[in-house]
């Protein structure tokens, strides 16, 4: 359509899920939620789904991984989407993501000055509360949110961005500890998102069905 930006182009090629998912967090951010926990099993394309919110948002966001792995991972994810981005961290782990666009896109989208950032948690905690780029943030993305809650340090993470609102995707929205997610309990999420489950992927054929392998075993478990 004209006027279309990349993000809504990218949308026009998502899975109808994942295109529902996206309109579903939208307006809940419209409804006045400050936090939305999205909800997609493993497989379902959680990476998709908030790489096209940011590239949607067109505002100075932050995309958060729990790994510093994974950070190359959420920078290829918006660099398909057009969008440039910082890269918070070492400068290896930049020229990773350099090299990763390069490899499957020709070229990279790895700005210093850009707007758009993503980072491990474990390098935002040491950033500055000076530096100008946590205020102007309007959008804060945090993978595997299951491990966001109030007081340690994804929920300090997530406190250094005062004026953004938040996404959290996850395909396991439980926690060990039983500690809840929600902001009513001991996270910081207003409300969820919840796409189709592992099953209904397989039955539409967007994932793999599966065999289960269980030998016996001689193991003595008294």
């Amino acid at each position: 359509a004209s006027g279309c930006t990349a993000g809504c182009r990218q949308v026009s090629q998502a899975r109808p899920y994942q295109a529902d998912m996206i309109e579903r967090i939208e307006a809940a951010w419209r409804a006045g939620e400050r936090d939305v926990l999205g909800v997609l099993p493993t497989g379902g394309g959680k990476t998709f789904v908030f790489s096209s919110v940011i590239a949607r948002a067109s505002v100075p966001a932050a995309a958060i991984a729990h790994r510093q792995e994974l950070t190359a991972q959420m920078s290829l994810a918006l660099a398909r989407n057009d969008v440039r981005h910082r890269v918070v961290g070492p400068a290896s782990v930049a020229a990773a993501c350099r090299a990763a666009h390069l490899d499957e896109l020709g070229r990279h989208f790895v700005d210093p000055s850009a707007r758009v950032g993503v980072c491990g948690v474990d390098t935002l905690v040491r950033l500055p509360e000076s530096d100008p780029w946590l205020r102007q943030v309007q959008l804060v993305v945090t993978d595997e949110a299951h491990h966001l809650v109030r007081g340690n340090k994804w929920g300090t993470g997530l406190e250094m961005f005062p004026n953004a609102k938040g996404l959290g995707v996850t395909a396991t929205p439980l926690r060990a500890d039983g500690k809840g997610l929600g902001r009513h309990a001991d996270g910081v999420f207003d409300s969820m998102v919840q796409g189709p489950g592992m099953r209904d992927l397989i039955d539409a054929a967007y994932l793999t069905d599966y065999r289960i392998f269980a030998p016996e075993s001689d193991i003595d478990l008294s």
